[in-house]
């Protein structure tokens, strides 16, 4: 297991790296950047994912053109029943 920290991954583009400020009732991700265009989660989930195998936005970018890579979401919720 590798712990990464997960501040900022909601605001910084996983495409190009640039910040993009929103308020945290705002889902989805618009980078006026690049273009990029995604759930707020997801994009996220793309930083701590390049963050975890110790790669930049821009040597992640050029991996992710070579090859697929499958990220998957889990909800760990606790129930006091």
């Amino acid at each position: 297991m590798v712990i990464v920290s997960a501040h900022n991954t909601s605001q910084d583009c996983s495409n190009c790296g640039g910040k993009v400020p929103k308020k945290l009732h705002i889902r989805w991700h618009d980078c006026p950047h690049c273009g990029c265009s995604l759930d707020r989660d997801h994009n996220a989930a793309i930083n701590i994912k390049n963050r975890a195998v110790g790669h930049s936005v821009l040597k992640a970018k050029s991996l992710l053109s070579n090859s697929r890579i499958v990220l998957e979401a889990y909800t760990v919720c606790e129930s006091s029943v």
